[in-house]
């Protein structure tokens, strides 16, 4: 993981205050092809997790995740309770990522 990524990361869970769960972090390439990942995604570069969460602590996660500077967040508040998650991540602003970026799963 990339370590000022990992730096942001933990100074939001301590604001957040609660543990936080991740699904997902680094991905290695052909792991990425395999679950349908974008080919530029975050994950690649270890600058991005999927945290567990939903409701009014998505929701609260997600504004302080803002405040954090972090330029990559995605919403999947959808189906199972327990299925839910953010997407942060924390890339630069390019053409492939124009960035802030906020957006929603399917």
């Amino acid at each position: 993981m990339d370590e000022p990524f990992m730096e942001a990361l933990d100074k939001l869970r301590e604001d957040y205050d609660k543990p936080m769960i991740i699904s997902s972090g680094y991905r290695h390439q052909a792991h990425n092809i395999a679950i349908g990942g974008s080919r530029y995604s975050a994950h690649l570069q270890g600058k991005a997790v999927d945290v567990v969460i939903a409701g009014h602590e998505a929701h609260r996660l997600l504004r302080l995740a803002i405040n954090h500077g972090f330029t990559g967040i995605g919403v999947s508040q959808r189906g199972k309770f327990d299925s839910r998650f953010l997407h942060i991540d924390m890339l630069e602003d390019s053409d492939a990522n124009p960035r802030p970026w906020i957006w929603s799963y399917k």
